[in-house]
């Protein structure tokens, strides 16, 4: 059983490209098991330093240049023209090889900077439209998030005023190194809190000690548990085991990734605190594929001092039986749109795009008609996969072929004349 809180910068092939080009780095992607990005940038690159930098290729093909340094010059150079490129290509090629990485990246950019002085400003700025705040798995287990391309000026100031909180935060008598104390002062900022406000004793910051967004008080209430408040308003995958305190089980969140029992159990506490969240439930064949899905109508959060684990073991949900196999077409519709009830079926058998090698989750993606609608098909589990907006105009492009034979098995057919195959997702139990 599976609980759900619900509610590139890559340059593509560009050069010369066709209606059938923009999707050749599929069916590249497709055979070495690559995500279309990672596909599009290999193949932009090779392309690039080939034709841009043949020197530093020849250096490369000769033993005199790594590989790493030969990506740092086409990093560096990418935004000069083709012009001064074969320049710095002439001067890189014979000398890159005897620069420590961290020095060839200063000279190359020195360089770059001498050769076109006006591209470098305008790969800056635009950058700077590019900016963004991300959130990502660390290699331990925990989270890490970074805002990118900001204005110098902007950060150095966040950054001395977090300091400055962190510095607060000291004064006032909290524990901990400069570096904690900074983590505390980030996590405070955006969460609008101030660890200073702390019951005595708890070590935590009130989730809420100044009163709602709307102005009404959320001051916490005696016996409530402190800590974050989540509004599961994307998937939060949770097994059974994971729910009863069991170690080893893993959780997923969409957009994240896999996370581990005691973080999934805090993701859950923190779920259930915010009154926004809404709850489905997905039980499980024995091979680990969704057998069943239901949602618990509207809100609700589990009553004041009542563990969100056995709150939920007395859920009262209406599970509706996933097709598989042969379809029976028991959960088609009239309409084209599906309605919720379906897409969560559909979804909660195709957690992801169900392309080949895409991860995006499903929650993010269009719910398309393998068949399209005009072209009769119907708005049912046999006809409906979720496909991210890329692979779904990658489907519809000379060439290519879809068919779902069952429920939730999709083959894909390139033009080259390859095929692969995705099936429903196999959730950890």
């Amino acid at each position: 059983m599976v609980f759900h809180g619900c509610d590139p910068r890559v340059r593509r092939p560009g050069r010369g490209q066709g209606p059938r080009d923009e999707f050749a780095a599929d069916e590249l992607a497709g055979e070495l098991n690559l995500t279309w990005q990672s596909a599009a940038g290999q193949m932009g690159y090779a392309r690039d330093v080939a034709e841009r930098l043949p020197r530093t290729f020849s250096a490369l093909a000769e033993g005199r240049l790594d590989a790493f340094r030969v990506r740092i010059i086409e990093e560096e150079t990418r935004i000069l023209s083709a012009e001064d490129a074969a320049k710095a290509d002439a001067e890189l090629a014979e000398t890159a090889g005897s620069l420590t990485y961290g020095k060839l990246r200063s000279v190359v950019h020195r360089l770059v900077l001498r050769l076109d002085p006006d591209a470098v400003q305008r790969r800056k700025e635009g950058a700077r439209r590019q900016a963004e705040v991300r959130r990502f798995r660390e290699e331990s287990g925990n989270t890490g998030m970074i805002a990118r391309e900001l204005p110098s000026a902007e950060a150095a100031a966040s950054w001395q005023h977090l300091e400055q909180r962190a510095l607060d935060l000291r004064a006032a008598g909290l524990s901990g190194t400069m570096d904690e104390l900074r983590i505390q002062a980030y996590l405070d900022l955006l969460q609008e809190r101030d660890s200073r406000d702390a019951p005595a004793g708890t070590g935590e910051a009130d989730p809420c000690p100044a009163g709602g967004a709307d102005g009404t008080s959320c001051a916490r209430k005696p016996g409530q548990d402190p800590g974050p408040s989540l509004a599961a308003l994307v998937n939060i995958t949770l097994p059974w085991s994971a729910v009863q305190g069991q170690s080893g089980s893993a959780a997923e969140v969409d957009g994240f990734g896999l996370v581990d029992s005691e973080d999934a159990r805090d993701l859950l506490a923190a779920a259930a605190r915010n009154p926004r969240t809404r709850w489905c439930v997905t039980a499980l064949n024995p091979d680990g594929t969704a057998a069943a899905h239901g949602c618990v109508p509207g809100r609700h959060p589990p009553p004041d001092g009542v563990p969100p684990q056995d709150w939920l073991r007395h859920l009262r949900v209406r599970m509706t039986p996933i097709t598989r196999g042969q379809c029976s077409h028991e959960h088609a519709e009239t309409g084209y749109r599906p309605s919720r009830n379906l897409q969560h079926l559909v979804k909660a058998r195709n957690a992801q795009c169900a392309a080949p090698s895409c991860g995006r989750p499903a929650a993010k993606c269009d719910l398309d008609h393998t068949i399209a609608w005009d072209k009769g098909g119907i708005t049912c589990e046999c006809d409906l996969a979720p496909q991210c907006r890329h692979h779904h105009r990658c489907k519809q492009a000379q060439g290519w072929r879809l068919e779902q034979p069952e429920p939730g098995l999709l083959i894909w057919r390139t033009p080259s004349g390859r095929s692969y195959t995705t099936r429903p997702t196999r959730y950890p139990r």
